[in-house]
Protein backbone atom coordinates (compact mmCIF):
# COMPACT_ATOMS: atom_id res chain seq x y z
CA UNK A 1 0.00 0.00 0.00
CA UNK A 2 1.48 3.28 -0.82
CA UNK A 3 1.85 6.05 1.39
CA UNK A 4 -0.48 8.25 -0.23
CA UNK A 5 -3.34 5.46 0.20
CA UNK A 6 -2.56 5.00 4.15
CA UNK A 7 -2.56 9.01 4.56
CA UNK A 8 -5.70 9.30 2.50
CA UNK A 9 -7.35 6.03 4.96
CA UNK A 10 -5.82 8.07 8.35
CA UNK A 11 -7.95 11.06 7.52
CA UNK A 12 -11.34 9.24 6.28
CA UNK A 13 -10.68 7.40 9.44
CA UNK A 14 -10.52 11.03 11.73
CA UNK A 15 -13.12 12.43 9.87
CA UNK A 16 -15.58 9.46 10.24
CA UNK A 17 -14.97 10.48 14.16
CA UNK A 18 -15.98 13.53 13.76
CA UNK A 19 -19.15 12.87 11.89
CA UNK A 20 -20.11 10.27 14.81
CA UNK A 21 -19.56 12.84 17.02
CA UNK A 22 -16.64 11.35 18.97
CA UNK A 23 -14.64 14.65 18.09
CA UNK A 24 -16.02 17.84 18.46
CA UNK A 25 -14.49 19.32 15.41
CA UNK A 26 -13.13 18.46 11.72
CA UNK A 27 -9.14 17.72 12.30
CA UNK A 28 -6.98 19.53 9.46
CA UNK A 29 -4.47 16.52 8.77
CA UNK A 30 -0.82 17.31 7.39
CA UNK A 31 2.21 14.66 7.89
CA UNK A 32 2.67 16.42 11.29
CA UNK A 33 -0.85 16.22 12.82
CA UNK A 34 -0.43 14.90 16.11
CA UNK A 35 -2.53 11.65 16.33
CA UNK A 36 -1.13 10.24 19.93
CA UNK A 37 0.68 12.55 22.47
CA UNK A 38 1.09 15.72 23.87
CA UNK A 39 -1.00 18.49 21.41
CA UNK A 40 -3.69 15.53 20.00
CA UNK A 41 -7.24 15.94 19.39
CA UNK A 42 -7.71 12.39 20.56
CA UNK A 43 -8.70 11.70 23.87
CA UNK A 44 -8.30 7.97 25.25
CA UNK A 45 -11.23 6.67 23.86
CA UNK A 46 -11.13 8.87 20.21
CA UNK A 47 -7.46 6.79 20.26
CA UNK A 48 -8.19 3.49 20.80
CA UNK A 49 -11.23 4.01 18.26
CA UNK A 50 -9.52 5.33 15.94
CA UNK A 51 -6.50 2.72 16.04
CA UNK A 52 -9.66 -0.48 15.82
CA UNK A 53 -11.29 1.97 12.61
CA UNK A 54 -7.76 2.23 10.83
CA UNK A 55 -7.27 -0.94 10.93
CA UNK A 56 -10.25 -2.34 9.62
CA UNK A 57 -9.72 -0.13 6.72
CA UNK A 58 -6.26 -0.76 5.95
CA UNK A 59 -7.06 -4.92 6.14
CA UNK A 60 -10.18 -4.17 3.82
CA UNK A 61 -7.93 -2.37 1.26
CA UNK A 62 -4.97 -5.19 1.37
CA UNK A 63 -7.76 -7.79 1.34
CA UNK A 64 -6.21 -9.25 4.65
CA UNK A 65 -5.60 -8.67 8.51
CA UNK A 66 -3.16 -6.23 9.85
CA UNK A 67 -2.50 -4.96 13.32
CA UNK A 68 -1.03 -1.62 14.15
CA UNK A 69 1.06 -2.51 17.23
CA UNK A 70 1.99 0.09 19.05
CA UNK A 71 5.34 -0.81 20.36
CA UNK A 72 6.46 -1.66 16.91
CA UNK A 73 5.43 1.84 15.63
CA UNK A 74 7.50 3.34 18.89
CA UNK A 75 10.22 1.42 17.63
CA UNK A 76 9.37 2.81 13.97
CA UNK A 77 9.88 6.65 16.03
CA UNK A 78 12.06 5.94 18.79
CA UNK A 79 13.06 9.55 18.19
CA UNK A 80 9.79 11.32 18.82
CA UNK A 81 7.55 11.45 22.04
CA UNK A 82 4.23 11.88 19.83
CA UNK A 83 2.60 9.77 16.76
CA UNK A 84 2.39 11.86 13.53
CA UNK A 85 0.04 10.84 10.77
CA UNK A 86 3.15 11.37 8.76
CA UNK A 87 4.82 8.89 10.50
CA UNK A 88 1.47 6.67 11.24
CA UNK A 89 1.30 6.27 7.13
CA UNK A 90 5.00 5.39 6.68
CA UNK A 91 4.32 2.29 9.20
CA UNK A 92 1.54 1.23 7.52
CA UNK A 93 2.72 1.87 4.11
CA UNK A 94 6.09 -1.03 5.71
CA UNK A 95 3.94 -3.59 7.01
CA UNK A 96 1.53 -3.56 4.03
CA UNK A 97 4.50 -3.64 1.28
Amino acid sequence: MTYEKTYELICDTLTSLQRSGMLEEAIVVNPDTVILGSGSSLDSLGFVTFISDLEERVSAEGNQDYYLILTEIHEFNAEQAFLSAGTLARYIEKITE
